[in-house]
């Protein structure tokens, strides 16, 4: 293990994702390639409602499904210190990241006690608003001193460094589907800057509202059976899904002498953007996705030694087509002919029937191909 001073490690992680709370349930659902979309419960929202198969019905959503996580809202409000009335306000958002920040925590053997007052940074992705989109339609006359605190996206990660007592910075970014990994992006930088000590990282997203599911099916970006499919020739959208998770992260070289057990380390981050490369704004770019790629993936870097690549998989024909032949292809490769494959391989699934549909689709015209199961 190279010890580089600019490397970040990975100590502790906490996440609640569909299939069960933990990493054994996470990962039991990735090695048996199990799909958790489910039919939308009546408890988000009525169905009868909002869903219509046909997908040029105005205010109708042609999808009835989405991956949910068990025990929602279910919080133990006063282990963290917060009192009935409060949480009844709280976004389950909220609830979840303090859950998965303890796990964290709890992961990497390090005690609330010993935690509190460090120099510790939260930097989180949010970008799901449902619960503050529902509060619009309460009565004006039960809202209350807690209930802006409750569902601003800036209280997601300030109430974390609240609660364990960190004096790092502490910051919510919403852009997108890449709100997260830009969160670890800046987590990364603020360590190496000398702004924290450790820092904590993460997503959450909750599904409790329609009108999301609505604006997707009208953009043609949403799959009607709830399931992504990326890089199939069955590809119609992709599937929307809930949940939680956060890491701990501090110098690999701190993390050696404190002999913490590493996840995995963290040697480079880079982050751009589109610009006006293409049109609509919600098109990706292959120029700048590709850009970045030689970026993270330099001169200085020996491309045999990279074992996996997760694509963003957006299960859309124009978000794969970009991803596929126009970016993955060209970036990894050192010349036109290139006879590598990328390919992520996992046991056979216990239950068939659960599987998630494999790709089918020929990755670029590099003649570099890449076998996904999703």
């Amino acid at each position: 293990m190279d010890d580089d001073a600019s490397d970040v490690a990975i100590v502790g992680i906490g996440c609640h994702f569909p299939g069960g709370e933990g990493l054994e349930n996470f990962w039991r659902v990735l090695i048996n390639g199990k799909n958790c979309a489910v039919q939308i419960p009546n408890d988000r929202f009525d169905l009868s409602q909002w869903y219509d198969s046909d997908d040029s019905k105005p205010g109708k959503t042609y999808t009835a499904k989405a991956a949910l996580i068990d025990g929602l809202n279910e919080f133990d409000y006063k282990f963290f210190g917060i009192t009935e009335a409060e949480s009844s306000c709280m976004d389950p958002q909220h609830k979840l990241l303090l859950q998965c920040t303890y796990r964290a925590l709890e992961d990497a053997g390090i005690p609330m006690e010993k935690a509190s007052g460090t120099s510790t940074g939260v930097f989180l992705g949010v970008m799901n608003r449902d619960f503050e989109l529902g509060n619009v339609k309460i009565s004006p006359k039960i809202i209350n001193h807690s209930s802006s605190t409750g569902s601003a996206m800036s209280i997601a990660a300030n109430r974390i460094s609240y609660t364990f007592n960190f004096t790092g910075p502490s910051l919510s970014i919403d852009c997108a589907c890449s709100s997260s990994l830009v969160a670890l992006h800046f987590a990364c930088q603020a360590i190496k800057q000398g702004d924290c000590e450790m820092a904590m990282c993460g997503g959450v997203t909750c599904i409790l509202e329609p009108t999301v599911f609505v604006a997707l099916s009208k953009a043609k970006m949403i799959s009607p059976e709830g399931t992504s499919k990326p890089f199939s020739m069955k590809a119609d959208g992709y599937g929307r899904g809930e949940g939680c998770g956060v890491v701990l992260l501090k110098p690999l070289k701190k993390a050696l002498q404190d002999h913490d057990h590493i996840w995995g380390i963290i040697s480079k981050t880079a982050v751009n953007q589109d610009g006006h490369t293409v049109s609509p704004i919600t098109k990706p770019s292959m120029i700048q996705q590709e850009e970045l790629l030689r970026k993270i993936y330099s001169t200085d870097t020996d491309l045999t030694s990279v074992q996996y690549i997760e694509g963003h998989g957006t299960g859309t024909p124009v978000g794969d087509q970009v991803e596929a032949d126009g970016e993955l292809g060209p970036a990894i490769s050192r010349k036109p002919a290139c006879t590598e494959s990328i390919i992520a391989l996992e046991p056979e699934p216990e239950d068939p029937s659960d599987q998630v549909h494999e790709p089918q689709h020929r990755a670029s015209q590099w003649e570099c191909w890449l076998r996904w199961r999703a």
